[in-house]
């Protein structure tokens, strides 16, 4: 979910030339590890594999949701092929992540059949789209599309008729392995010692922002453990609110916000979890990762103001 920086150098002659058949290979090599790519995407990391660890880990937890979401990466990575998106991008994962996580989120919640992979494919091309849309304008497209094409599904669920599956285990908000738990429930994998292992593959790439993140994570889950001993009705919020708050302070940590950005980042996403349930799972509607987004969103136009109003004063 990194913010990409397109290169401004024109293409030399030789590498718009079609491809030679040895070069066919290679090229086939470069998208299928894109396709891994987009797995580690989804945590802000580059990595087919990083990518492919998780995908196994996710494999483990639930493997009816680790094939579908093989599948909407596949099929992710083949519309951006399509699309001519850039090569450089595409085989980090930054068209296809979203996708990724669209096909996970559909094998966790419903039971696969024909109008499931026909809605599932359609909706993970428009997460392409959308994500290519944003990158184009220089602006970070998280995990909104995501959450674009999760919401029209859940509007057409009375048409779709799609089957829903038992749920997987939540994370237990009275321990403190809570915040691991929460990890790995971003990939909707629940059990807390893959939650555990997950993290460790994030640290391995980035472990001083992946640190920072559990710590904002812990800060935060501290936090609402005391406020749900007076309102218990707070504990309902508690999975969103791991999950939401980890990826905020993990996502401003990528983008070099300093350790209290990221932890504002993630107490705004809690506070904005606590908002959007109170109204929506009453009504039976899910906010998936939209407090992450608007979190983010919101930290990193206020801080790239200031940081414009500084430059401005020193100049």
């Amino acid at each position: 979910m990194s913010l990409p920086h397109p290169s401004s150098v024109p293409a030399s002659p030789a590498s718009m030339t079609t491809p030679s058949p040895t070069d066919q290979p290679h090229g086939l090599i470069d998208e299928l590890r894109g396709t891994m790519a987009n797995f580690a995407q989804i945590y802000f990391i580059p990595s087919a594999g990083i990518g492919a660890l998780l995908l196994a880990v996710l494999a483990l937890s639930d493997l009816a949701a680790a094939v579908t979401g093989l599948a909407a990466s596949v099929t992710a990575s083949g519309v951006a092929i399509v699309m001519r998106l850039p090569q450089a991008q595409r085989h980090t994962g930054l068209f296809g992540y979203n996708g990724a996580l669209t096909g996970i989120a559909f094998g966790a919640l419903w039971h696969p059949d024909a109008i499931f992979a026909a809605w599932l494919a359609v909706c993970v091309a428009l997460t392409v789209v959308a994500t290519a849309a944003l990158v184009r304008r220089g602006l970070p497209a998280l995990t909104g599309p995501f959450v674009a094409v999760m919401a029209l599904s859940w509007a057409m669920l009375p048409w779709l008729e799609l089957s829903s599956r038992v749920g997987s285990l939540a994370c237990d908000v009275g321990s403190p392995g809570f915040v691991f738990c929460s990890v790995g429930q971003v990939v909707f994998v629940a059990p807390l010692v893959l939650g555990l292992l997950t993290w460790y593959l994030l640290a391995l790439w980035n472990a001083r922002a992946t640190v920072w993140a559990l710590a904002a994570g812990a800060a935060v889950w501290a936090i609402l453990v005391v406020l749900a001993s007076r309102w218990p009705s707070m504990a309902a919020q508690a999975g969103g609110v791991g999950i939401n708050a980890f990826l905020a302070a993990l996502g401003l940590g990528v983008f070099g916000r300093r350790p209290t950005m990221r932890l504002t980042g993630a107490a705004l996403a809690a506070v904005i979890c606590v908002i959007l349930g109170g109204w929506l799972t009453p009504r039976g509607w899910p906010y998936f990762t939209l407090p992450f987004n608007l979190a983010v969103w919101i930290v990193l136009g206020v801080t790239t103001k200031d940081r414009q109003g500084r430059r401005a004063g020193d100049a």
